[in-house]
């Protein structure tokens, strides 16, 4: 290992850590990554991936369970209908849970508009006023409540998007149900741009066993539909999304599937996204001939107890680069800055990093990953997410590096 040396003025020997940190960046640059990422897991720390099952099972390498089931002094009264007047999606948060981690470390409420086109007669806004902690009575679970209503100049909706924008396939499943009048759609999906578009979406006007799922773009270039794109689905007996129902999303290479209440209800091979991806909630509408025209006055509800998601990540946390199809009505606020970062692989069964494999399906509580059959950490705080997952190495090595040098300075000096 290269060591300068020198006396300085009192004759005393300085190390200069030169060559040491030279080596250290070596050492470590090859296991950074996955030695600060594993200690960013949560319910799940003696987890090395993770596998699915189904149809469509899996390998993935991060897990993530955010909980609004027990937030502790989040209950509210529900906050009143955005008026007329408000018409800008300037308006405050709703609850003081939404201004500070975890939510603020994972979610980003939107506040953009699109106005009124020949195919979409209502101009729509997006408000955090749309977006809050529920519950039915304050002996039952809250519930993160997405809402949108239909005023005489304008659709007040609501949108929340992840800020881990570097999702390279995933399984994403979410304890949810959507109720209220028709008119509305209700949309749960990863997205990185409209070629790169894997959705679930309820449409209030449609019968409540009616599911419509579907990779974009679902039309071509002369606006005709494309059958492989979407499967409109009769979800199984007695399943209703009006009630609280388990929806799921897989995202495999050359492939996705969707499920309902652990059932696979469609597969598909066209469309599939290829691009690193975010995952997005919303509930809307805009009076167009697809989703409807809600009557002035009425409102629509997408309610969410949990979202559990287990995933693979390439790049920074940010996302690549900007799409260069435009978002399908405005680009994201918030954009983050960029970062370079090395591509990383899918990791897979049969790599070296996945030694202590845990379900995700099929345990005894929701959120908490099992090992044969053992959940293999305690319960995590109610609400809890975790730090998004960035795919650069160099940044995790510098979290080492920052616990490392300071005891080794105080050693050498």
């Amino acid at each position: 290992m290269p060591l300068i040396w020198w006396k300085n003025k009192n004759g005393l020997l300085n190390l200069v850590l030169s060559g040491l940190l030279y080596t250290g960046f070596v050492l470590f640059s090859n296991n950074a990554t996955a030695k600060a990422e594993t200690a960013l897991k949560d319910n799940s720390p003696g987890c090395s991936c993770y596998v699915t099952s189904g149809w469509s099972t899996s390998h993935f390498a991060y897990h993530r369970f955010h909980d609004f089931r027990a937030l502790p002094g989040a209950h509210v009264d529900t906050p009143s209908t955005v008026i007329v007047d408000q018409n800008k999606g300037k308006e405050e948060t709703t609850n003081v849970f939404f201004d500070d981690p975890p939510w603020t470390t994972d979610w980003n409420i939107q506040d953009w508009a699109k106005n009124a086109t020949a195919d979409a007669s209502v101009r729509l806004v997006n408000s955090a006023q749309n977006v809050y902690i529920d519950q039915e009575r304050l002996d039952t679970p809250t519930y993160l409540t997405l809402r949108t209503t239909r005023l005489p100049t304008f659709q007040s909706t609501a949108e929340v998007e992840s800020l881990q924008k570097n999702l390279l396939y995933a399984s994403i499943r979410l304890r949810a149900r959507v109720i209220g009048d028709s008119g509305a759609v209700a949309g749960m999906f990863l997205y990185y741009d409209d070629n790169n578009e894997s959705d679930i979406e309820i449409l209030t006007s449609d019968p409540s066993s009616h599911i419509r799922y579907s990779n974009q773009p679902t039309l071509d270039k002369t606006g005709n539909e494309i059958p492989a794109s979407s499967n409109d689905v009769t979800v199984p007996q007695s399943t209703d999304w009006t009630a609280w129902n388990e929806h799921r999303i897989d995202w495999l290479a050359g492939q996705s599937a969707w499920y309902i209440n652990g059932i696979n209800v469609a597969n598909m091979t066209y469309g599939v996204p290829k691009e690193p991806s975010s995952l997005t909630l919303n509930i809307w509408s805009d009076g167009g001939v697809w989703g409807g025209n809600m009557t002035v006055g009425d409102e629509a509800y997408l309610q969410i107890q949990w979202i559990e998601m287990v995933f693979n990540t390439s790049g920074p946390v940010t996302g690549p680069p900007g799409p260069t199809t435009p978002r399908r009505w405005l680009p994201s606020a918030g954009n983050l800055a960029k970062r370079k970062s090395k591509r990383r692989k899918e990791k897979g069964r049969n790599e070296k990093g996945c030694k202590f494999v845990c379900t995700v399906d099929g345990v005894k509580r929701a959120g908490f990953p099992e090992h044969n059959g053992k959940a293999v950490a305690s319960g995590a705080a109610p609400g809890a997410g975790g730090a998004v997952i960035d795919g650069d190495s160099a940044s995790s090595m510098l979290l080492l590096l920052r616990s490392f040098l300071p005891g080794l300075l105080a050693f050498v000096f």
